[in-house]
This record gives C-alpha cells, sequence and structure tokens, in this order.
C-alpha cells in the first residue's frame, strides 16, 4: 500500500519511469516530479501540525524523520528534526504555506 501511495518519493528500484510518473499523478492529485524538501520543523508533533495544516489546503505532504528519533523517543535537537517533503509541482504553494506557520520560540 505505501509503495503505491509515495511512488513520487525516490526510493529507488526496478519501477519503469512511465509508470511511476502515471502512479504519482494518480496518487497526488497530478502532482509528480521529484519530491521537494519545503521546510524542517522540531519534533513529531509540530511536523503533524504542519502536514495537517498543508494537507487541509490541498498539498500532499511526507514525513521524513531520523529514524534514531522514533525509536528512542527523541523530539528536540538534532535527532528530532523532520522534514516534510511534497511534490515538485506542489512546491511553490506549499512553501508559501509552511512560511505561514508560526511555532513561537518555545
Amino acid at each position: 500500500m505505501n509503495e503505491r501511495a509515495l511512488r513520487w518519493l525516490p526510493f529507488g528500484g526496478d519501477h519503469d519511469q512511465n509508470a511511476a510518473d502515471s502512479a504519482s499523478q494518480a496518487t497526488t492529485g497530478g502532482g509528480g516530479g521529484e519530491p521537494v524538501c519545503i521546510g524542517t520543523v522540531d519534533g513529531p508533533l509540530r511536523a503533524e501540525i504542519a502536514r495537517t495544516y498543508l494537507e487541509q489546503a490541498g498539498v500532499t505532504v511526507h514525513l521524513q524523520a531520523e529514524s534514531a528519533s522514533s525509536l528512542y523517543g527523541v523530539v528536540s535537537g538534532p535527532l528530532g528534526v523532520v522534514q516534510l517533503w511534497v511534490p515538485a509541482a506542489e512546491a511553490e504553494e506549499a512553501a508559501r504555506l509552511f512560511s505561514e506557520l508560526d511555532f513561537g520560540s518555545a
């Protein structure tokens, strides 16, 4: 299930490029293209808030965190950083929306 839903991510493999492009259009609303990291947030809670905000605006988002952060429960510092990835076609709008988020200095 995740393989089809996240086909636009650079996992590599033997997939035909045309099949991957058509699958990305089907799963991301036509977004397609290489994924783009539009920013980072500190911790999984802020990442989920950012993802929810972007998805409510119609942007497809994938969160990528260090594997050690979930293993050891790290939520701050270098291991607690979570990247937000979106399809290239949605990157400009996603970056604009992401810049509107304000998590304060806490």
